[in-house]
């Protein structure tokens, strides 16, 4: 078989074209966040946050799949950057609840305006159905492998 025929059949391969739209996706993504001041990393947080807050270092860290090293590490670069704030628990006091600030609040909504306006852009060419079709099946595909024990990085 040619060299030709070859690669034409690897451009088919679904974890290829998987990792060609992750890595093309990234890229314009880490861009976007860039441009504020942020990493995917600082994004990430504050997403969660912006569903989970007020919430511990141990619940972020939880959802994001990481140590709660790694989640107080990367707590500690958004409270630097003023973007996070913290308090006591009520309830246990040796608990913080980790929120956003206004300004953590205003960079998130910034880059999420343009990750949205970008994953519009990256599916210009499907319709709506077509769009949540596309969801529904990554997400399901996600499922498969986190059942199958893959470890899943959502950063």
């Amino acid at each position: 078989m040619g060299e030709h025929a070859r690669s034409g059949e690897s451009r088919q391969r679904l974890l290829y074209l998987l990792k060609r739209g992750y890595s093309a996706g990234k890229a314009e993504l880490d861009e976007v966040v860039r441009q504020h001041g942020l990493t995917t990393s600082d994004f990430t947080i504050l997403s969660f946050l912006k569903r989970l807050a007020p919430c511990s270092a141990a619940d972020l860290a939880r959802a994001q799949r990481v140590t709660p090293q790694a989640a107080t590490q990367q707590l500690a670069q958004l409270r630097e950057k003023g973007l996070i704030d913290s308090e006591i628990s009520e309830l246990n006091r040796r608990i913080s609840l980790i929120s956003m600030t206004p300004e953590g609040h205003a960079r998130f909504e910034a880059v999420n305006a343009q990750a949205r306006q970008l994953e519009e852009d990256i599916t210009a060419g499907l319709d709506e159905k077509e769009r949540q079709t596309l969801r529904d099946l990554l997400a399901r595909l996600v499922v498969a492998m986190e059942a199958r024990g893959q470890a899943i990085d959502d950063k």
